[in-house]
This record gives C-alpha cells, sequence and structure tokens, in this order.
C-alpha cells in the first residue's frame, strides 16, 4: 500500500498536468496570460477606418449582430509578439451569454478568425502565435471546450471536447482555468 506522502505527490501531479488537445497542442492553466468574456464589456479603442469597415462587415454577416453594451469594447493583446495588439471583439450574441467573436489585427486591418465562445484563455505565446482556449456554454453544468491555433494568418480550431460536471466536480475546466475578472 502506498504512503499518505506518495499518494499527496500522486494528487499533485495528476492535478498539473497540462491539458493535451488532440492536435498535440499543450495548454497549461499556469501558462495563461490573459481571460476574458462573459459579461465583461471589455476596453474601449479606436480602430481606424479599414479596421471599422471590416468589423461592421464582419457584424452584417453574423446571423444576429451584436448591438448592446457588450458589443462596444474591444479585449486587446498582443498575439504574434509584434509589438502591436490584436483585437476581441463581439459579433454577434446570443441568449445564453455566448457570443461569435472575431480577432482583428489593424495596420493593416485583417480577420484573423472568428469563433464561438463564452469565455476565452490566451495562452503564453510558445510559437509565432498564441494559443487560443474558448469554452462555450450549453447549459447547466455542460459546456464545449475548444482551442484554435494560427494557421497561416488565421485562427482555425484545432480540437473540441465536451465537458459534462457532476455533484461533486461541477464545471471542472472553469475552476482549473479561474473565471475572467471584469475591471
Amino acid at each position: 500500500m502506498p504512503s499518505p506522502l506518495r499518494n499527496l505527490l500522486v494528487l499533485i501531479a495528476v492535478m498539473t498536468l497540462p491539458l493535451m488537445s488532440i492536435d498535440g497542442s499543450v495548454s497549461s492553466t499556469g501558462h495563461v496570460v490573459a481571460r476574458f468574456g462573459g459579461e465583461c464589456s471589455g476596453d474601449n479603442f479606436s480602430p481606424t477606418r479599414q479596421l471599422t469597415r471590416l468589423i461592421q462587415l464582419a457584424k452584417h454577416e453574423a446571423k444576429m449582430p451584436c448591438e448592446n453594451a457588450f458589443c462596444d469594447g474591444a479585449f486587446s493583446c498582443d498575439l504574434n509578439g509584434d509589438g502591436k495588439p490584436e483585437h476581441f471583439i463581439r459579433l454577434a450574441c446570443g441568449a445564453t451569454g455566448n457570443c461569435t467573436w472575431g480577432v482583428f489585427s489593424d495596420r493593416p486591418a485583417r480577420l484573423r478568425g472568428t469563433f464561438t465562445a463564452w469565455f476565452i484563455y490566451i495562452h503564453k505565446r510558445k510559437g509565432s502565435w498564441s494559443v487560443l482556449s474558448t469554452y462555450t456554454r450549453e447549459g447547466g453544468d455542460q459546456g464545449m471546450i475548444s482551442t484554435l491555433a494560427n494557421r497561416d494568418g488565421k485562427y482555425i480550431q484545432t480540437s473540441e471536447r465536451r465537458e459534462r460536471g457532476n455533484r461533486e466536480n461541477s464545471q471542472p475546466f472553469l475552476k482549473r482555468m479561474g473565471l475572467p475578472k471584469c475591471s
């Protein structure tokens, strides 16, 4: 029978293992550099005229364009280490709080990808672009967890898994990753 110390060490090792996605990319809660979404409104920003047109076009193409107070702000983070932030902007939102998001670069204005999420987690850059993890709420203690990676300048989904909580462990992914704090 293993000693209590060994049991504790095994438990610590298992709890701190990185999350492995289907494509082999690794994300760990210790390497999250930003988390946002949910009911957080984002920061005001002034996009260039070209980026404003691109955002308006993306919102127009969305099925339910985002027009509430959440939609005016952006969450900005330098995803590729070039010293210029990329901007996460809500394009459309549904009744459950999930939104379709667009990732945009400015100067030159580019749409880097779209995806649906309630919460977004940006991981510390290990290559040329940061990997993203998203959580999409499906109701109760169930959600979809996706990994997005940048391929040729565009964010694409590389893995997806459904997670269901139970009485003992409600929303395990959100507990591991932490909830965004609105400022």
